[in-house]
């Protein structure tokens, strides 16, 4: 049940783990007057319980699914924080009307895009803000007024991944559970793999279906956005590769274009080892350089760093900003302005959509690279060369 929209939020939050734990709660907490926990839902019944204490949720509020929640509850919006596709739960919510700020990735199937984009056209307003917090980062709204309309020559990005072990020591998260129903966990694995046959074909390798869910839409799909908010998005896929071989997620090389014919160079690397997260775009054009540097995401109000290099004629400036706002929190923000004021969100169903296919142009290229052929929405059209990311996807043959 979806209740009337008012100044501050009654919101339900599903999925309880690390994420939750370390932003959104303590966000929704810190702004008591945008919003308020009043219900949560989690497949593990202790770690639901020991976060309905931690934040007030009365044993009556604590759901062991989506579907209980709405069913049970009056909110203005749900929090979406489950592991695997979105898809699912995001159209059960747009269905009911029910607002929802879905953490990433939207969905793993075009198909799930566009029945949440007929869903919402159905409700006739916005109702899917993607949960890319770095849109929402105050070093990135700078960048946005420093990078050239033209003239740009290359793009680079690198990501340093630590294992998240290392990222979450600070934490203090809940202990894991061993209460999950085994039934649960067994219809969610067999529905990740039903959507993940459907995106990229059921006999693909395990290799490339992992990096698939886990980074290509996990991960990059970070990077992806922020090349679509910044540049116009990814123009062409031209080459990825994966290495080393043996070493799982190990480290994706992609090569391609942004919008404008720029050249893209992208490199993420899975490093358990390395001290800290560290992710890097430096846009690179014909009289400077904008460069974004991000910290751990776990961390708030850690700043993200923004250097502007410029030519003075006879040299260089170069400037440094750091903003002191929260992207979490200006996230939260920019939801209730989609539920209150019904003002779009930078990031919704399109746009997650159009990520989609960005990662599926990976996919295939990546497959190429392997001498593999995919099937599902990525089934090749029978052309050698560069990916266009924003192709529509080919149909899928259902016996």
């Amino acid at each position: 049940m979806s209740a009337a929209p008012g100044r501050r939020l009654r919101l339900g939050v599903v999925g309880l783990g690390a994420i939750a734990q370390t932003a959104h709660l303590p966000l929704i907490r810190r702004r008591w007057d945008l919003a308020e926990v009043v219900a949560v839902a989690d497949i593990s019944p202790a770690r639901r319980d020991a976060v309905g204490d931690l934040y007030g949720v009365g044993p009556e509020h604590r759901h062991a699914d989506l579907v209980r929640l709405l069913d049970a509850e009056t909110l203005d919006g749900v929090v979406l924080l489950t592991a695997g596709s979105h898809g699912p739960e995001a159209l059960e919510c747009v269905r009911r009307g029910v607002p929802v700020l879905c953490e990433k990735p939207l969905a793993f199937t075009v198909a799930e895009a566009d029945a949440l984009a007929a869903a919402e056209a159905e409700q006739g307003r916005p109702l899917v803000l993607l949960g890319y917090m770095k849109e929402y980062d105050e070093a990135v709204d700078r960048a946005m007024e420093e990078i050239p309309a033209d003239g740009i020559r290359a793009v680079d990005v690198e990501v340093l991944h630590p294992a998240d072990g290392a990222q979450l020591a600070f934490g203090n998260l809940l202990p894991p559970t061993a209460d999950v129903p085994v039934a649960a966990v067994d219809v969610l694995t067999r529905r990740t793999a039903a959507l993940v046959d459907a995106a990229i074909g059921a006999d693909t390798p395990a290799m490339l279906r992992a990096l698939y869910t886990n980074v290509l839409l996990g991960s990059i799909v970070h990077d992806i956005s922020l090349l679509r908010l910044l540049l116009g998005g990814i123009e062409t896929v031209e080459r990825v590769r994966h290495w080393p071989p043996e070493v799982m997620p190990g480290s994706i090389d992609v090569a391609g274009t942004v919008a404008g014919g720029a050249h893209l160079h992208l490199g993420w690397h899975y490093l358990p080892d390395y001290p800290a997260y560290r992710e890097t775009l430096t846009v690179h054009h014909a009289t400077g350089s904008v460069q974004l540097v991000f910290a751990v995401p776990y961390v708030l109000n850690r700043p993200t760093e923004l250097t502007v290099v410029t030519a003075t004629g006879t040299g260089e400036h170069r400037s440094t900003f750091r903003g002191d706002g929260e992207a979490f929190e200006t996230e939260l923000v920019a939801f209730h302005a989609m539920v209150v004021d019904r003002v779009p969100p930078r990031s919704g169903v399109a746009e997650g959509r159009a990520d989609i296919l960005t990662a599926q142009a990976m996919t295939r290229a990546l497959a190429r690279s392997e001498g593999l052929t995919l099937g599902g929405e990525c089934a090749p059209d029978g052309e050698d060369g560069a990916d266009a990311p924003d192709a529509e996807p080919r149909a899928v043959s259902r016996a």
